[in-house]
């Protein structure tokens, strides 16, 4: 019974030394996959932000031959000229509209990876683009920033405050 009893225990052993060797080798995976997970995130924040400004840069580009369009730029028939509300705080965004003879329209949220410098709450895309001429009292669509779960989870990042992960 004694030599039975013995035989078992090194296979124990055996079979624990080799489920903890199998058990670092995954540990390293892991690791290096938060690591690639990491610069992925960061990767794709960057991405974003460039994504956004192009937009921004092309929307304004395309009815807009100032930076900032004046609200409150009424035609002289009835219509309104859509002001450029991106990158302005919701409440202020929906004031520069009502300036202008227009409302704010269906507003949603965009949760994810968020531009560089967006703070929450600030808007993110409009439709119409601005300098679109609409009838006085339209609405315009707004994509405002809201806290999102796909930037990266590292306590130090600087991006920290816009991921709901913490």
């Amino acid at each position: 019974m004694d030599v039975q009893l013995e035989k078992r225990l090194v296979e124990l052993r055996a079979e624990y030394e080799n489920g903890q060797k199998i058990l670092k080798d995954i540990e390293l995976k892991l690791a290096e996959l938060e690591n690639r997970k990491k610069i992925l995130g960061e990767t794709l924040l960057r991405i974003s932000g460039a994504i956004d400004l192009l937009e921004e840069v092309l929307g304004e580009g395309e009815g807009a031959d100032s930076h900032e369009i004046k609200a409150g730029s009424e035609t002289p028939e009835g219509e309104a000229e859509v002001p450029n509300v991106i990158r302005q705080p919701f409440e202020k965004a929906r004031g520069i509209l009502e300036e202008a003879g227009l409302l704010a329209g269906e507003v949603t949220e965009q949760k994810g990876v968020l531009p560089i410098g967006v703070i929450v709450g600030e808007v993110l895309r409009q439709n119409p683009k601005p300098g679109t001429k609409l009838q006085a009292g339209s609405a315009v669509d707004l994509v405002v920033a809201s806290k999102g779960k796909f930037l990266p989870p590292d306590r130090k990042s600087s991006c920290r405050s816009f991921s709901d992960r913490g």
